[in-house]
């Protein structure tokens, strides 16, 4: 078993299952599974897990395959990028009623109010998140939130059944409108599962149902790898005030313990979010190859020196809140590097056969903290989708529950998904430049501020492109909305600029902002009936 395994990216996670593609199943033991009112889930990732708590709400018997072993079972090692969970994510959750939600903010989670710059002459500053103090992100540990729902899914009564890893040979492709036969690869050995049910493929990035799909024909994709990587750097917990802002030249201050910490430096950068312990979980991000690289930076003692000159030279204000030169060099040329990529998939669904949802047909790079956000959207839509087509009063009806309706949900789910997905994953590869390059611009950090001050001055007209992704979700403000409207609220921002307002924020004449917004903005809002009122934590 590899050592981290939740934060993998497509080239990893299809690196690992070359050796379990071939063989011949011809022989290997069969069992059938499902029938009407029945559910298979493949993973049992933050996706697979809420799916299954989902459905399990609504009645469905739900069978999940996961390729690796219970993580509830393993200690905690490795790679891993904090999560940023926000409302938009978490609405798929509060939307199970009970004490879930509540469970997952008190116990898991450590407030984000916004991003924390430090300037590479010293200087550090904040940008708030949301409108004020009532919009703010949360940094939440990835395998916490993991085991917290796989217990859920437990309890909820899920048949759960780890070590079992699905093969490409699986098979999507028979004229049935629902069912398949499942290829699976474990200790034990080889198993073929004939599913007589529908299966909701929730396993990641490097998918291999999606790679089962494109084999029958039934989909294509792509996977697009940057030239970066990312590597752990963990920041022990700071004494005395931190290393929050402190409101220096009129900017707002903030405590270093709720915000997402960013040393920009063009090519490379240097991030952290808090955890619940006071320590930090931190992430450089730099080219794989070249000079300035990973590559350069083996572990050896020229390596090791070339990685402490760099460090010194771009992160020396970082160097004893890690804990140290040793501290940071040893992480950046011992730990392991990630590979960052993006998924795009043409089709997600086959019939009422499988639907595709979450990193499985649209892994992103994390850049804007949607990733896992996304993925639990899809479960909110796919909720109100099975409501329609297979429910009565929210249960499952065994009468609804046609093969024909299970086709025709899983087809208003992929309409409904797949443009915010597409937007989502442009918009999460823009805001890697924007954290990298813009944070440190002062023309960028001057429209951060008018743009915080438009949103409360117009909130009815005027909302961040930031806050419809994070915070949107209803009122027809999808991804996809946030993307467009953004593209008209940028040039509201650079037409001000152009003017000479934003030379000095707080001298933005209201009248002319609202001018521009009325005349650009509000007919585009009425075009894609969005009600911006909706936005809210």
């Amino acid at each position: 078993m590899a050592v981290e395994d939740l934060a993998n990216t497509p080239a990893e996670r299809a690196a690992g299952y070359k050796s379990n593609e071939t063989g011949d199943f011809s022989d290997a033991k069969e069992v059938t599974v499902g029938g009407m009112g029945h559910i298979v889930i493949l993973g049992a990732g933050l996706v697979g897990s809420l799916c299954a708590v989902v459905l399990l709400k609504k009645g469905f018997k739900v069978h999940v395959y996961e390729r690796y072993q219970d993580i509830r079972s393993i200690p905690s090692a490795g790679r891993s990028i904090n999560l940023s969970v926000t409302s938009r994510g978490l609405r798929a959750i509060k939307a199970l009623g009970g004490s879930l939600y509540n469970d997952i903010v008190s116990n898991l989670t450590t407030k984000v109010m916004g991003r924390i710059i430090h300037m590479p002459e010293g200087k550090v500053l904040f940008q708030r998140y949301g409108k004020d103090d009532t919009e703010h992100n949360y940094s939440v540990s990835r395998l916490d939130l993991n085991k917290f729902l796989l217990n859920a899914a437990a309890e909820a009564g899920a048949e759960l059944h780890f070590d079992h890893a699905l093969v490409e040979s699986s098979d999507f492709s028979d004229e049935r409108t629902v069912g398949s036969c499942l290829h699976f690869r474990s200790r034990k050995g080889c198993l073929k599962v004939n599913a007589e049910c529908p299966v909701i493929a929730c396993d990641g990035a490097g998918s291999r149902a999606r790679y089962a799909l494109k084999r029958c024909g039934l989909t294509d994709f792509t996977e697009d790898l940057l030239t970066r990587g990312y590597k752990e750097v963990l920041f022990p917990k700071p004494e005395g005030d931190g290393f929050g802002a402190k409101g220096e030249d009129g900017s707002e201050p903030c405590d270093g313990t709720f915000g997402l910490h960013i040393w920009p430096r063009g090519d490379h950068m240097l991030m952290a979010l808090a955890n619940r312990d006071g320590s930090f979980t931190g992430t450089i991000y730099m080219d794989n190859e070249g000079p300035e690289s990973f590559a350069a930076f083996s572990d050896t003692p020229e390596g090791r020196d070339k990685c402490a000159e760099f460090c010194k030279r771009h992160y020396a204000e970082a160097i004893p809140l890690v804990g140290g030169l040793d501290s940071l060099v040893s992480q950046i040329v011992q730990n392991p590097t990630g590979i960052l990529g993006t998924v795009r998939t043409s089709k997600w669904s086959a019939k009422g056969k499988v639907l595709l949802i979450g990193d499985s047909c649209h892994a992103m790079v994390p850049f804007f903290g949607q990733g896992c956000n996304c993925g639990f959207e899809d479960t909110l839509w796919l909720s109100k989708h099975i409501d329609d087509f297979c429910c009565s009063s929210g249960q499952v009806s065994l009468e609804k529950c046609t093969d024909e309706n299970i086709a025709k949900c899983f087809a208003a789910v992929e309409a409904e998904r797949k443009p915010s997905a597409d937007a989502i994953c442009d918009m999460a590869l823009e805001n890697f430049i924007e954290m990298r390059d813009k944070t440190g611009d002062l023309k960028f950090q001057a429209m951060k501020k008018i743009e915080n001050r438009l949103e409360n001055l117009f909130p009815g007209k005027f909302r961040s492109r930031y806050a419809m992704v994070c915070y949107g979700g209803e009122g027809n403000v999808s991804y996809a909305n946030a993307k467009e409207l953004g593209l008209v609220q940028a040039q509201i921002l650079e037409r001000l600029w152009d003017s000479g307002f934003l030379q000095e924020p707080n001298a933005v004449d209201p009248k002319e902002a609202e001018k521009l917004i009325d005349q650009l903005l509000v007919p585009k809002q009425k075009e894609l009936k969005i009600d911006l009122s909706t936005i809210r934590h």
